[in-house]
């Protein structure tokens, strides 16, 4: 292979084995996509568990991860309209149909006829992606922040399930990025908010970003506290952003009256906890899910990125070159930081 038909990527061998490799550079295989050099790219949990290995990788291996990223158009296909080589743009991973038994309710995250709108994987030097998942980034938005459209659009859906109320008091549990971006949506919703976490450093985070309380969950009873902060009522509202045993069954503790919990993370390993019915029934509580987002999710995030209303640069602890992208992996694995980044060029 020539010099302009390779490129370098982070490959996935096995679990923990993540190599930086000179592998054939990304084309466009389809009139409707583009080719796209990529800037950033962020690590997401769901990365992380195929790296540690307790969700298995699924695609044969070895595979380049990684898609919540951004970067610059350098091709177009045949068929592409509205974007141009120089655009500035974020693909979203997911393009729905549009007409099948989900999407026509409204419910686009569980499309039947998904289409991956990112072909390759986003530690890569280069990537293609079909225009159809393409959003222009605005000037004011940097690609990183850019590489937070997914993450924050998840939140966003989230967020519109748990129907938190104006004025409610919300629990947010767990002060990691998602954590962070739920208590700004929250903050939005002119909501009082309470984070816990069981890291000091995630805690200072969460105050600088808004929160009206915090609780240091390695050293107070964090139920008894929310109910202190909440003149004994409980939790308007519990967005549970990490997947803990614990932490899932003390958001239905301290949800008070006709209260809303939402389950936002999920469990590697998978899990079961003790529930007690009662709990709900007398209570009248909402216990609900939320996984993925639709297509206006993905266009909102990006617009409250540009406008301000939900600052996502606060959450980015590292920003790390390519070749040091396993080294960012395992960042996120001690929970050292908060978002990793990875940059492919300076």
């Amino acid at each position: 292979m020539s010099g302009n038909e390779v490129m370098h990527a982070a490959r996935l061998h096995a679990a923990g084995d993540l190599r930086v490799e000179q592998v054939q550079r990304a084309t466009i295989t389809s009139p409707d996509e583009v080719l796209i050099r990529i800037a950033a790219c962020g690590i997401c949990p769901s990365d992380l568990r195929a790296y540690t290995g307790v969700r298995p990788m699924g695609r044969g291996e070895p595979y380049t991860p990684g898609h919540e990223w951004a970067g610059e158009v350098i091709a177009v296909g045949d068929a592409t309209q509205g974007f141009a080589v120089g655009d500035r743009v974020v693909p979203s991973w997911r393009v729905v149909c549009g007409v099948c038994h989900y999407c026509v309710r409204g419910i686009y995250n569980y499309c039947e006829n998904l289409r991956r709108g990112v072909v390759r994987g986003g530690f890569a030097e280069y990537g293609a992606a079909t225009v159809q998942s393409l959003l222009r980034i605005p000037d004011a938005v940097s690609y990183a922040e850019a590489c937070f459209c997914e993450p924050l659009a998840c939140c966003i859906n989230g967020n519109r399930y748990s129907q938190i109320p104006f004025g409610a008091n919300v629990v947010v549990i767990g002060a990691g990025p998602i954590g962070l971006m739920h208590l700004q949506l929250a903050k939005l919703a002119g909501a009082r908010v309470i984070v816990s976490d069981l890291s000091a450093v995630r805690l200072e985070s969460a105050e600088e970003l808004g929160a009206d309380a915090v609780i240091d969950a390695s050293a107070e009873n964090v139920v008894q506290r929310v109910k202190d902060l909440t003149d004994g009522y409980g939790a308007d509202a519990v967005m549970v952003a990490v997947g803990a045993s614990k932490a899932l069954a003390q958001a239905l503790e301290m949800a008070g009256l006709c209260a809303t919990v939402n389950y936002f993370a999920g469990t590697y390993p998978p899990t079961t906890i003790p529930l007690d019915p009662n709990l709900i029934h007398y209570k009248q509580i909402r216990l609900t899910g939320s996984h993925d987002y639709s297509p206006l999710d993905f266009e909102n995030a990006l617009r409250l990125i540009a406008q301000g209303s939900v600052r996502v640069a606060p959450l980015i602890s590292h920003d790390l070159p390519l070749e040091r992208v396993k080294e960012g992996f395992d960042v996120v694995r001690a929970q050292a930081g908060l978002k990793v980044i990875i940059h492919m060029a300076d």
